[in-house]
This record gives structure tokens, C-alpha cells and sequence, in this order.
């Protein structure tokens, strides 16, 4: 189950969020895009909550929570 915060979140906050979002490393294989841009879908969900990277919140939750809030969802670069 996700945490409170993740499970609360908004669609304005996950791109409130998404338009300061950097990421540095390899793309995992399950990503969000917003507003044009792909990003890997656990860590925006959870620096969108403001909870540790180390939040029990999982992959699948975080892609649920996104399609649930209308986001295109993909993994390895295919919409899903």
C-alpha cells in the first residue's frame, strides 16, 4: 500500500513537481510523461509527496496513482 502522503497527491502536484525535477541517472523502466517529458514515475511520485527515496511506496503504486490521476504511463519506453 502507499504511504498517505503518495496516496493524497494531486494531479497538480505531481506536475507542480515534475517542472522541477531532474534525474541524472539511467531511466528506469517505468517512467510518466508530463508536460512533454519523460520521467521515471516512483521517484517524481514520491519527491511530489516530499517522502524518502527509501518510501515503501513501490514502482506498480506509483505508476496506479499516476493513471489514475490521467498521466500516460510507459515501461521500456512503451505506453502501457
Amino acid at each position: 500500500m502507499a504511504s498517505p502522503k503518495v496516496a493524497a497527491l494531486t494531479r497538480q502536484d505531481i506536475i507542480k513537481a515534475a517542472r522541477n525535477f531532474t534525474w541524472s541517472r539511467q531511466m528506469p523502466k517505468w517512467t510518466v510523461i508530463v508536460e512533454g517529458r519523460e520521467i521515471p514515475a516512483r521517484p517524481l511520485v514520491l519527491e511530489a509527496a516530499g517522502v524518502a527515496p527509501n518510501d515503501r511506496t513501490n514502482s506498480h503504486q506509483a505508476i496506479a496513482i499516476l493513471k489514475d490521476r490521467g498521466f500516460d504511463t510507459r515501461y521500456e519506453g512503451k505506453s502501457v
